[in-house]
């Protein structure tokens, strides 16, 4: 099993002061680097399904205003549409009962609830993380999908400091044979 995810996100003290919680989208996509905070997915293949969805939903802010940061995540289109207006506890702030409601993903729990195996598939590991995996659906293919074209993605990167002609002909198998990996999922997830 490996980590849920590499980084925690974490949202800036001080963001811009906004008319539209919308306009928070740029500076929680950095605060998210770049991923969903729910699923880990990056936004790298799919940006435009990228949303800012409310923590606590909205249906349920009594305290809590529309546009407050706090409550705003970077969410990607099946993960927002998943969670909607669930909210167990009915209560802005209280998150869930222990074993039933979210933690806010910027909070250091929220990665103890998962793991991840070697294909990217989330495991989740309590209570709380199994509820919290079958209501935002982290079972969906597209999830480990994204998770390994990342994984490749990263790996390819690191080769363009690599000199090709160097190469045995082994090692330019494996470079070749990680490309056609990575194309095959990505045609894969644009299905």
């Amino acid at each position: 099993m490996m980590k849920f995810r590499e980084f925690l996100p974490v949202r800036r003290d001080n963001p811009k002061q906004v008319r539209r919680y919308s306009e928070h989208r740029d500076e929680l996509r950095e605060d998210f680097h770049k991923r969903c905070g729910y699923c880990g997915d990056s936004d790298y293949f799919r940006m435009e399904y990228y949303e800012v969805d409310h923590f606590a939903p909205k249906e349920v802010l009594k305290t809590i205003g529309i546009t407050d940061y706090s409550n705003l995540v970077y969410s990607c289109r099946s993960c927002n549409n998943s969670k909607r207006d669930k909210w167990p506890t009915e209560d802005e702030h209280v998150h869930n009962d222990g074993s039933v409601g979210f933690i806010d993903p910027c909070n250091a729990d929220y990665d103890r609830q998962f793991e991840r195996n070697a294909d990217g598939s989330v495991v989740p590991q309590t209570p709380l993380g199994t509820w919290m995996f079958y209501t935002l659906n982290l079972g969906n293919p597209k999830h480990r999908i994204v998770w390994m074209l990342t994984a490749i993605k990263e790996r390819l990167e690191l080769l363009k400091s690599v000199d090709l002609e160097s190469l045995d002909a082994e090692q330019s198998r494996a470079i070749i044979e990680l490309h056609r990996q990575y194309m095959t999922l990505e045609d894969t997830l644009r299905k």
